[in-house]
């Protein structure tokens, strides 16, 4: 093999292998660093009548993959993105990898793409890999393992599934009754531990924790108004930096909460352009206390609020919560500043395990800039418990 594999990496695949090798699917759960990569292919390596594998990951994640891919192993490997599954042949594979296969957890419904996982992956054997099976809710193993004969929850849909492990839940959503599936039994997580290998960044080596620091921004008295006029009102005019007219209009829930959070950093969009409004509160609190220099990394979660941070920082390193949220190397960093946070529970917990590097010696801050009662703060409290932060959870609360 091109890499070496490590002692538990070879110890959790033969793990994997006796999973697998019984009931013909094993969920390896693992942290991220942790080394499930490479213990995947030690897995397909070590089963004796595979000979094609199909690897299925995110885009920015298929040479991660490729790196440990050789001449001399057993196996040929196609590996590609998720949004390839509809155009593969499934008698090409003998075995399938699904990669952060939590992706593929929605629920009641399945999404298309676990539909098109199906058509090719439900006579095969497989391996799901992930830093965890349950981000918002136990639901979501059941459309993770639906993809394949092996399902271990051997029910016709989800909500026969449901009917068996959840505990029946509603919630008053805009004056209606809806029914809530993300309840579940206790027990539920025993059945999924019983085809589950758990890999951890201890069992690797990694010893060092990523800790959240939270800091408050106190907007000035301007930025203020605009927030409540905007959220009581979902409209609103005023001028850009440019002193041009602004008529920024929100005609959806959806639009109004990111608007709401994009403001607090300085910026609008508005018909696909984007406008600087004026406010530097965040911006200069970062000047202030941490300063601009290279060992500062700046992560945000709108395109137009990176492109204001560029020209207010020129050492400072810039990235997207999208684009770079996972597998980010901040070994350079003194500081990890969240300016704004995306909306996922997963990657909000995936990036505090990923900045953490392998060599490193010191524990690293993750800093998160937040508004009281503002969005940002609403966003945090929903994704540091793992969840998805949704209309359902927003909160319209006027700034004081």
């Amino acid at each position: 093999m091109k890499y070496e594999p490590l002692p538990h990496q070879i110890e959790k695949s033969k793990e994997c292998l006796e999973v697998i090798n019984k009931l013909g699917i094993v969920y390896l759960q693992g942290s991220p660093r942790a080394g499930k990569t490479l213990t995947s292919i030690l897995v397909a390596e070590g089963l004796e009548d595979v000979k094609r594998v199909l690897v299925l990951t995110k885009k920015n994640a298929i040479s991660g993959f490729k790196k440990f891919i050789s001449d001399d192993l057993k196996c040929t490997y196609h590996i590609t993105n998720y949004e390839q599954a509809e155009k593969l042949n499934k008698d090409d594979y003998d075995f399938i990898i699904l990669d952060e296969s939590h992706s593929l957890g929605a629920f009641p419904k399945p999404s298309l793409r676990t539909i098109a996982i199906r058509e090719l992956a439900y006579d095969k054997r497989v391996m799901l890999l992930s830093g965890t099976a349950i981000v918002e809710s136990p639901s979501g193993i059941f459309h993770q393992c639906f993809i394949t004969k092996y399902n271990p929850f051997d029910f016709k849909n989800f909500y026969a599934f449901h009917k068996e492990w959840g505990i029946p839940a509603s919630q008053f959503i805009a004056g209606r009754e809806l029914k809530m599936y993300n309840q579940t039994k206790p027990e539920l997580i025993d059945e999924i531990n019983k085809f589950s290998v758990f890999m951890t960044q201890s069992d690797a080596g990694i010893n060092l924790q990523a800790t959240d620091e939270l800091h408050y921004i106190e907007l000035d008295d301007r930025t203020k108004k605009m927030y409540n006029h905007l959220q009581k009102n979902k409209i609103i005019k005023f001028y850009d930096v440019n002193n041009e007219v602004v008529e920024l209009i929100c005609d959806s829930t959806m639009k109004l909460r990111t608007s709401l959070h994009s403001l607090e950093g300085g910026t609008v969009k508005m018909n696909d352009e984007y406008y600087e409004v004026g406010n530097l509160e965040k911006i200069n609190y970062i000047k202030k206390h941490f300063g601009d220099t290279k060992d500062i990394s700046i992560m945000s979660h709108f395109v137009h609020e990176r492109e204001l941070l560029k020209k207010h920082f020129k050492n400072a390193v810039i990235y997207s919560s999208n684009a770079n949220a996972e597998g980010v190397d901040l070994s350079h960093s003194k500081y990890f500043i969240i300016y704004s946070s995306d909306y996922s529970g997963a990657k909000h917990i995936q990036r505090r395990e990923r900045i953490i590097n392998i060599n490193g010696s010191n524990t690293l801050k993750v800093i998160f800039l937040l508004v009281k009662s503002a969005i940002s703060q609403q966003v945090y409290a929903a994704t540091s418990k793992k969840l998805d932060f949704n209309n359902a959870m927003f909160k319209r609360v006027e700034l004081s």
